[in-house]
């Protein structure tokens, strides 16, 4: 699961299922969640699982058979809470997770029922909507930008309001949401009212505005972004972490580009990181799992974008490169209640990085992509996929997820990662329409 030194940083309490048998993790699972097949490969030396999904829910038709190959499946499509939760607690499950932001609040409600250790419905809340997480924040102590709450159809009136409460430029945002879906930059008030206007999420979709934290350009290394994630595990009500994943520039208006691990930012930078994330975690009051906190770096110091409450995307692949470590096991270890815990970050080999470029925002379909075979052969190259095919419709505001295609490998250094990227940068082609 890890190399040498990395046992070292990690200390694991071993825990048993019920009456001595292997432990059952019961997993949420659903469309954007983690492949199935990536959790069942880490699942073998760690727990049986008990899949919970709607099959409503489901754009493959076959996937609820695969499900069942896996595992016990729990069909929820035409079930009450109650009864998902009777038909969960017949199965006497150690522990939930789940991998997707919409599908914690239904871990959440089936492990309070079931009395399994997992975010509980406050905790809950925080996470999920970015009005109740920048509240907690601020109560605190963390340094936050101003943030209003749009009301339901807002008024010219409104509009104003909101205007003089914050100051130009600001983010208008989904209150519930992952990805940077919806998200736009704003500089004024009549982009304020044009952009609520344009929304196709609709009036009655809940918006928050916050300030822009204006980033630190000389943070990080030339061709790198000014914010970053930590990568945590709160196991036992202790928090450790396990990496700082450093950042590509973003496609406008927010949407990732690329992610690598480790950051290049310097020791010194990296302990205050480390400090703001552990702060933002107990501010949250979170008590087990693994985390994915955003961290933006400004001229006043480090400070935090948002707390996610599962792994980041692509990370465990980014991990295992780099770290040699498989995040997807140790995060259901946790689940299942063993006390996984870091005393150091990992020592990493080399950088293992995720690029997904994205499309402009005027294009609306894809036409062509040429160039993939030739980076398919580039060293140090391990995964690619085509995300959107020639023909296939593609729009900005669904955020990251509606990239073209990504890449994940594995560079020597920083300097190598950027060759990677200067290289997919010239040699991968994507027409539009």
């Amino acid at each position: 699961m890890a190399r040498r030194d990395e046992r070292e940083a990690l200390a694991m309490t071993p825990a048993a299922g019920s009456e001595g048998r292997r432990p059952l993790l019961a997993v949420a699972h659903g469309e954007s969640s983690v492949s199935a097949m990536k959790v069942a490969e880490a699942a073998e030396s760690v727990c049986d699982l008990v899949w919970l999904v709607d099959s409503r829910e489901l754009t493959e038709p076959l996937m609820l058979r695969f499900l069942r190959k896996l595992g016990t499946t729990i069909d929820t499509a035409d079930m009450s809470e109650d009864d998902a939760a009777a038909a969960l607690r017949a199965c006497r499950p150690d522990g939930i997770i789940a991998f997707a932001e919409y599908l914690i609040p239904t871990a959440s409600a089936m492990a309070s029922r079931l009395g399994l250790e997992y975010h509980d419905a406050a905790v809950t809340r925080r996470l999920v909507d970015k009005f109740e997480q920048r509240q907690a924040l601020r109560d605190g102590g963390l340094p936050v930008p101003r943030f209003v709450v749009v009301p339901p159809h807002p008024t010219p009136h409104d509009i104003e309001e909101l205007a003089a409460d914050v100051s130009f430029p600001v983010v208008l945002k989904p209150r519930r949401g992952a990805g940077s879906r919806d998200t736009v930059l704003v500089d004024d008030a009549e982009q304020l009212r044009v952009a609520l206007c344009d929304a196709p999420t609709g009036a009655d979709e809940p918006m928050i505005v916050e300030e822009f934290l204006v980033g630190e350009s000389t943070a990080t290394g030339p061709g790198f972004a000014d914010y970053l994630s930590v990568e945590s595990v709160v196991s036992a009500g202790t928090i450790s972490h396990v990496a700082v994943t450093g950042r590509f520039p973003p496609a406008e208006p927010f949407r990732e580009t690329g992610l690598f691990i480790p950051s290049d930012i310097d020791q010194c930078l990296t302990q205050h990181v480390l400090d703001v994330a552990t702060q933002a975690i107990s501010a949250l009051e979170i008590r087990i799992g693994f985390l994915h906190t955003e961290i933006k770096l400004t001229p006043s110091g480090p400070k935090v974008i948002e707390v996610n409450g599962r792994l980041g995307g692509s990370v465990p692949e980014m991990a295992a490169l780099a770290l040699g470590i498989n995040l997807f096991e140790l995060s259901l270890r946790v689940a299942v209640g063993e006390h996984v815990v870091f005393d150091r970050l990992p020592v990493t080999n080399g950088v293992g990085y995720l690029l997904s470029p994205h499309s402009p925002q005027w294009a609306r379909k894809v036409v062509s992509v040429d160039g993939l075979d030739r980076l398919g052969d580039y060293p140090g190259v391990k995964t690619l996929f085509l995300n959107r095919k020639p023909g296939d419709d593609i729009d900005w505001r669904k955020g990251s997820h509606e990239y073209v295609f990504s890449v994940i490998g594995a560079a020597p250094d920083h300097a190598g990662l950027l060759a990677v990227k200067k290289f997919v940068d010239e040699e991968v082609t994507v027409t539009y329409a």
